[in-house]
């Protein structure tokens, strides 16, 4: 059976575009996220496909024959002066630079596929390096006001990362503050987080006036934090309000953390530089305008596949062919294109969203729920 995802399930999911691959059938007769729906917008491709038809049309149908189907005097027909002058190339003649062209577009893809799939695996290595510390946190320190004040700034730094990647790519694309796809400045963004209780007005001054690095001074935060209630007082009740066993155990939580703290810092930082720097303009140049001239070069060589006019299917083969070839490589490129910018509308992009409140509701829950238990609560096999 095909999947059935309501729009709940799809707000869960980082990766929207999900599919049965046992449904073979189903998935080829779709629309949705096919390259058919990439390369329907791509002016190069009608251009490609129109240029080939009118070759196609000037070297079946100028025949020099009038009305009468007799030969017109002094005039040459169109197949013959081709043949003559500009021989279309056969796919044999353009072996070796067809062969240049599939190697730099499959390893295009390649290289787009992997932005694609480390910026899902950094997404997913920044959430998990918070909710182990969350882990952590609720392990150690009995009072929920202390576990919360340790994730929270961390809470506030994943939000930050997407909200530092959003921003400059719609700039980059000349959205303002104000505008749909703009996320706002960082006042919005503090505005938000103020509301989900991750950060209190201070703290959002004091990141205003911040001239270094915003995720840093959260880390330093969540670790002083962290290592406040490692030496807090005893709690009303008398208990302890931390769970370590002496100083040697506090100075390897603390270790714990700090360890996680700067793969938090290493997973932000390599997000970030991953859609500075995807793949370089030279080599995405080269190989949209090799695509581009290797089709126009076969869009004249396909005029080869064509037989006598007499069999209408083998005069007509070119002209069903050449489209699919389009269709094919022109979609393997967008792809790419789109798998190298994993934020924004596109049917394959990330939902980021996915993370942050996957993230949040996890927190909350680790740091402020209660879920206490007996000690003697146990079981054993018989």
């Amino acid at each position: 059976m095909p999947l059935i995802l309501t729009a709940e399930h799809k707000k869960q999911l980082v990766v929207g575009l999900q599919y049965d691959a046992n449904e073979p059938l189903h998935n080829m007769l779709k629309w949705t996220g096919t390259i058919f729906s990439f390369v329907i917008n791509k002016p190069t491709a009608w251009i490609l496909n129109v240029i080939h038809i009118v070759i196609w049309c000037v070297w079946n149908y100028h025949t020099c024959l009038d009305a009468s189907g007799e030969r017109i005097e002094g005039c040459t027909p169109a197949k013959e002066f081709l043949k003559t002058y500009m021989y279309p190339p056969s796919m044999r003649d353009l072996a070796p630079l067809i062969g240049a062209f599939t190697f730099g577009m499959v390893f295009y893809l390649q290289s787009s596929y992997n932005i694609y799939r480390e910026f899902y695996f950094n997404g997913h290595q920044i959430a998990g390096g918070i909710k182990n510390i969350s882990v952590l946190v609720r392990s150690l320190f009995k009072r929920r006001e202390a576990r919360w004040n340790v994730c929270r700034h961390l809470v506030s730094s994943q939000h930050l990362v997407y909200h530092e990647v959003n921003k400059r790519r719609a700039e980059w694309h000349g959205s303002k503050p104000g505008d749909e796809d703009h996320p706002g400045g960082w006042d919005a963004f503090a505005g938000k987080m103020m509301d989900l209780y991750t950060m209190t007005p201070e703290e959002r001054d004091v990141l205003k006036r911040w001239r270094g690095n915003r995720h840093m001074l959260l880390y330093s935060w969540a670790l002083e934090a962290f290592r406040e209630e490692l030496g807090a007082h005893p709690l009303p009740t008398g208990e302890k309000a931390v769970s370590v066993r002496g100083p040697s155990d506090e100075a390897h939580m603390a270790t714990q953390l700090t360890t996680q703290l700067l793969n938090l810092r290493d997973n932000s930082s390599r997000l970030h530089q991953m859609l500075l720097v995807p793949i370089p303009f030279p080599y995405y140049h080269l190989v949209e305008t090799m695509v581009f001239f290797v089709l126009l070069l076969m869009s004249y060589s396909f005029i080869n596949l064509n037989g006598a006019m007499s069999s209408l299917f083998s005069s007509h083969i070119s002209i069903f062919v050449f489209p699919i070839t389009v269709l094919v490589t022109n979609g393997i490129i967008e792809m790419a294109n789109m798998m190298q910018d994993p934020l924004g509308d596109d049917i394959v992009d990330f939902n980021h969203e996915a993370y942050t409140n996957d993230l949040f509701d996890l927190t909350e829950a680790q740091c402020l729920f209660t879920a206490q238990k007996s000690a003697s609560s146990a079981t054993y096999p018989p």
